[in-house]
């Protein structure tokens, strides 16, 4: 920019002095002089002044309202987790179900031992979990220094799997903070999915969220992304299923209930390929998810059992367009009376990969 303005600017200086040089040049050479000494010096400037750098290019998943990343388990392992808490500066904010990871664990250690704000929200009566319990997991951490607190009692569980950042990154997950889920067991790998956001909207409202149940009232903010139990999941699982064209395929943990199992049906009905993966607890004659499936079954629902890996996820993708992933299971307590998070996302080389990935997983699962 400085060098495109001052090289016109040395030529016309140029001409100028020619033309006094007739008849005043005995009288102007001190100033033509001075003219030139000054010209040849802001000439020098603009050649070594260095040119403004390129713009980078944007990334594929960026907007200008953030970036959006999806990873996927057992791929991804416990380093995508890890890297970012080891990289925070100011905090780290994690609502979790299930936290027996001792990788997770140390690096929240090295985070709260460098300054970090780090504040745990942790499930204190989950189902499973090994043999560490909840109280002793928020034992150890009160020792490194971490905020540790048990969920807000108000709901039968706080299933949500979230973290921020610094406020400024949000993680939304399937996946739990355990050795089958980041892919450190050798007895189980699960199939998760997880989104990194930096999209302000999407953080403003996990964040908001999370105060609001470590402080134990109503979240004031909720962005429109954003999937939350009891307050929106059931009518976006429905608005999503319900605006299927062509498309509709899930990954779930679990299928109990009824209103949704309805909706897929009728999904099916009106044309829209519909297709279920689901875990190997639809198996059990006992399990309550086994009725749901029996049900999709007889109306010509497909639904298959994920056996090389446990099916663990929670997605639902529409049309190639849309998709959800989050903590929200395809059950009556984890719409109407869990706390869970989730979020609905549009970018299209996600919405490849979750096609993809789906795939894959279709070809190798067996009917139920």
């Amino acid at each position: 920019m400085i060098s495109l303005y001052f090289r016109p600017l040395t030529r016309r200086a140029a001409r100028q002095s020619v033309r006094w040089s007739s008849s005043r040049r005995s009288k102007r050479i001190l100033n033509y002089g001075s003219l030139l000494l000054l010209c040849l010096i802001l000439a020098s400037c603009s050649m070594t002044l260095p040119e403004a750098p390129e713009a980078t290019e944007t990334p594929e998943t960026g907007t200008q309202e953030g970036v959006v990343r999806l990873f996927v388990q057992p791929d991804a392992g416990s380093q995508v987790i890890t890297d970012a808490i080891d990289h925070a500066r100011k905090s780290v904010w994690m609502k979790i179900y299930l936290l027996t990871s001792t990788t997770v664990i140390e690096s929240l250690e090295k985070a709260a031992d460098r300054g970090v704000d780090v504040r745990v929200m942790l499930e204190n009566r989950p189902f499973g979990g090994g043999n560490v319990s909840p109280q002793e997991t928020m034992a150890r951490l009160r020792a490194a220094g971490i905020k540790a607190k048990e969920d807000n009692p108000k709901f039968a569980l706080t299933h949500e799997k979230s973290m921020v950042i610094d406020g400024k990154t949000a993680f939304i997950m399937n996946s739990n903070m355990t050795k089958s889920a980041l892919n450190e067991s050798k007895n189980q790998r699960n199939r998760e999915f997880g989104i990194i956001t930096t999209n302000p909207q999407d953080v403003n409202g996990v964040v908001e969220i999370f105060q609001a149940d470590w402080e134990r009232r109503e979240p004031r903010y909720y962005a429109p992304n954003l999937v939350v139990s009891p307050i929106n999941a059931r009518s976006t699982f429905l608005t999503l299923i319900n605006g299927a064209e062509k498309t509709l395929y899930l990954e779930q943990e679990l299928v109990n209930d009824d209103q949704i199992e309805l909706a897929l049906v009728g999904a099916r009905k009106r044309g829209v390929d519909v297709k279920v993966i689901s875990s190997e607890v639809v198996k059990d004659e006992d399990s309550t998810s086994r009725e749901g499936v029996v049900k999709m079954g007889r109306a010509r629902v497909p639904v298959r059992i994920l056996t090389k890996l446990y099916m663990h996820a929670k997605l639902i993708l529409v049309d190639g367009q849309k998709a959800y992933i989050g903590s929200v299971n395809i059950s009556t307590y984890s719409l109407d009376r869990n706390r869970e998070l989730g979020i609905v996302i549009s970018d299209q080389k996600i919405l490849e990969t979750l096609q993809q990935t789906f795939a894959i997983d279709w070809k190798q699962a067996k009917n139920a």
